[in-house]
């Protein structure tokens, strides 16, 4: 998945969007008929199952993409179903946090002063090191 060719996956894409960009995604590329047994190690779309769909699933999936009783559309419309399910908490959130703007700045704010105290104790560290 690669922003240059726009199939990139955000947590801020919605629903249709995820749904659109993991029904262009490459599977198996030795299965060219829906009835060719699938190889789900040398699937895309099977690596994202593992990373979201619950193991029941995964195990069935595997399966039945071996034996060519699922096709790849449908491993598709299940992963992103799954992704989708994942990706909502997170959407959630970064919803809340929008409508929050004061929020975001003071969570900004506070990060960057962390920031600089550990920048400081480092460069101190590097000056020391270097003899400077």
């Amino acid at each position: 998945m690669s922003k240059s060719y726009d199939n990139a996956l955000f947590i801020s894409d919605p629903e249709e969007e995820v749904n659109r960009k993991v029904a262009a995604m490459i599977t198996d590329p030795q299965r060219a008929r829906r009835s060719d047994p699938g190889r789900p190690g040398f699937c895309n779309v099977f690596t994202f199952h593992e990373l979201y769909t619950d193991r029941e699933t995964v195990r069935e999936i595997d399966g039945a993409c071996k034996k060519a009783s699922i096709g790849c559309v449908e491993c598709k419309q299940k992963m992103a179903l799954s992704l989708n399910k994942a990706l909502e908490p997170m959407r959630e959130k970064r919803k809340e946090l929008e409508a929050n703007r004061r929020l975001i700045d003071t969570i900004i704010h506070e990060g960057n002063t962390r920031a600089r105290e550990i920048a400081k104790h480092t460069m101190e560290e590097v000056r020391e090191a270097v003899k400077i």
